[in-house]
C-alpha cells in the first residue's frame, strides 16, 4: 500500500475575532488632544500586531466625562457591538470606560450576553471571563471612589481660585472675547462692535424680540454664524463682563453632577475692573435700569385688577380718535392677555381687506393727557422696526396731502 501528501494548496483561515480600541480623553486641552492621538496609535499598531484579531477600528471620545452615558464615540461602538460589527473592545483602563460602576457593569453585561469581550489592559481584566465580573465591579466601584474625590478636590480648587479672584476658565469662549497665549483677555473688536449695537439699541428703548430681529434683518450674526434669538440678546444685555467685571461661579454641580444655575446656592464672587470694557459702566448700568423698569411696566400690566369692558363712559377719549387711513372712529378694546388698545372701527367692524387701521395701545393715548379735540392718529415704523405715534388734530390732518380718504 502506498500512501500518498497531498500537500495544501491554501493556507487555512481561521476566524479572526474582530477587535476595536475605545480611547478617551476628559478634556479639550493640546496636551490631551496629543494624549488622545497617542492612544489611537498605540491601539491601532496593538491590536493589529495580534495575527488572530482582525483591526475593527478606533472609536475616540475628548472633553466628554466618563459619568455620562451620551458620549458619541462610545455609543456608535456599542451600536456597532448590537450590529455584530466587533467581538472585542480593548480599553487602557476600567475609568476610560466609564466613570461609574452603574455604567460599567450595564454595559459590560449586555455585551458579554452578546458573546462580545471588554479587556481592560491595565487590569488585564477580560469580562468573558469566569473571574472577570467580580474583579470588575470592585475595580469600577474604586474608580468610582476616585473619581468623586478628584471631583471634590477640584471644586475646593476652584473655590480656592474664586475666592483669590482667579477665574477657572476665562472668558475666552463669551462672544465679543478672547484669550492669548498667556490666557490674558483680548476684544475682538469685529464681534465687540456688534455687542455695543445691542446696547445701543437697548439703550434707545428697544426690548430684546425688536433688538433680535434688527440684527437678523441686517445679516448680523451670533457667534456660530446663525441668527440671532431672544436669550442670546438678553444674555448679552444682562452680562456684566461688558463693561470689565466678573461675577464666579454663575452655575455649580449637585452631588448627581446635574449643573445648575446658582442663585444663591454657593457663594458667587464678583470682581470688577477684572479685564478690558467693551462698553463703559455707565452705559451698562443705565441699560439694567431700562430694562428693570420695561419689566416691572409689564409686571404691574400684567397684575392689573380686571375693568368692565362694556361702557363707553369709562373711557374719557370715546369718539375723539380716528383712524388715519379710512377716517372712522377708534374704538376701544381688550385683547385676550388683558391688554388695552384702540383699534379702527372699521378694521373691526368690515375687516383688513377694507381698512387695515391703525392700533393705538392705550398706555400711549393716556400719555398724551387731555385730548379737547377729534384727534387723527398716525403710527410709524422706524428703522429698528420700532411704532412710534403722533395725534394731529383732525382737520388740520384732513387738509394735509398725507389723508389717504376723500373728505366729502
Amino acid at each position: 500500500m502506498r500512501v500518498k501528501v497531498i500537500k495544501p494548496q491554501k493556507a487555512l483561515e481561521l476566524n479572526k475575532k474582530k477587535v476595536c480600541g475605545y480611547v478617551r480623553v476628559s478634556t479639550d486641552s493640546l496636551e490631551q488632544e496629543d494624549s488622545l492621538d497617542n492612544q489611537t496609535v498605540y491601539f491601532r499598531d496593538f491590536i493589529q500586531s495580534n495575527p488572530d484579531w482582525e483591526f475593527a477600528g478606533i472609536y475616540s471620545d475628548q472633553g466628554i466625562s466618563g459619568f455620562k452615558e451620551e458620549r458619541p464615540g462610545f455609543q456608535r461602538m456599542i451600536a456597532d457591538a448590537r450590529a455584530g460589527k466587533i467581538d472585542l473592545i480593548v480599553v487602557k483602563s476600567v475609568s476610560r470606560f466609564a466613570r461609574n460602576t452603574e455604567t460599567v457593569l450595564k454595559f459590560s453585561r449586555e455585551l458579554k450576553s452578546m458573546g462580545v469581550g471588554i479587556f481592560f489592559q491595565l487590569q488585564n481584566i477580560n469580562t468573558l471571563s469566569g473571574a472577570g465580573e467580580l474583579m470588575l465591579t470592585i475595580l469600577a466601584a474604586f474608580a468610582q471612589a476616585e473619581s468623586e474625590g478628584a471631583s471634590d478636590n477640584a471644586r475646593l480648587t476652584y473655590r480656592r481660585k474664586f475666592a483669590a479672584g482667579i477665574p477657572a476658565s476665562g472668558l475666552e469662549r463669551t462672544f465679543g472675547f478672547t484669550a492669548d497665549d498667556d490666557s490674558v483677555i483680548r476684544i475682538v473688536e469685529s464681534e465687540a462692535e456688534t455687542v455695543r449695537l445691542i446696547f445701543s439699541l437697548a439703550h434707545k428703548g428697544l426690548w430684546t424680540g425688536k433688538i433680535k430681529a434688527y440684527l437678523n434683518k441686517n445679516g448680523i450674526t451670533n457667534c456660530t454664524g446663525k441668527t440671532w434669538n431672544d436669550t442670546g440678546v438678553s444674555r448679552i444685555l444682562h452680562n456684566p463682563a461688558y463693561k470689565g467685571d466678573l461675577v464666579l461661579q454663575k452655575t455649580y454641580l449637585d452631588s448627581k453632577r446635574v449643573r445648575h444655575k446658582n442663585e444663591g446656592q454657593m457663594d458667587q464672587w464678583y470682581i470688577t475692573d477684572n479685564h478690558p470694557a467693551i462698553v463703559s459702566p455707565e452705559v451698562w448700568d443705565e441699560v439694567q435700569e431700562i430694562l428693570q423698569s420695561r419689566s416691572e411696566h409689564l409686571l404691574r400690566e400684567k397684575k392689573k385688577p380686571a375693568v368692565p369692558h362694556n361702557s363707553h363712559s369709562t373711557y374719557p377719549l370715546s369718539g375723539k380718535l380716528f383712524c388715519p387711513l379710512c377716517g372712522e372712529k377708534l374704538l376701544h378694546k381688550w385683547s385676550k392677555d388683558e391688554r388695552e388698545y384702540w383699534a379702527c372701527k372699521t378694521n373691526i367692524k368690515v375687516g383688513a381687506s377694507t381698512c387695515k387701521g391703525v392700533w393705538l395701545p392705550a398706555s400711549v393715548a393716556n400719555s398724551w393727557g387731555e385730548i379737547t379735540e377729534p384727534t387723527t392718529v398716525v403710527c410709524y415704523t422706524d428703522e429698528y422696526g420700532m411704532k412710534h405715534f403722533t395725534g394731529y388734530p383732525k382737520e388740520e390732518y384732513e387738509a394735509s396731502p398725507d389723508c389717504p380718504y376723500s373728505i366729502l
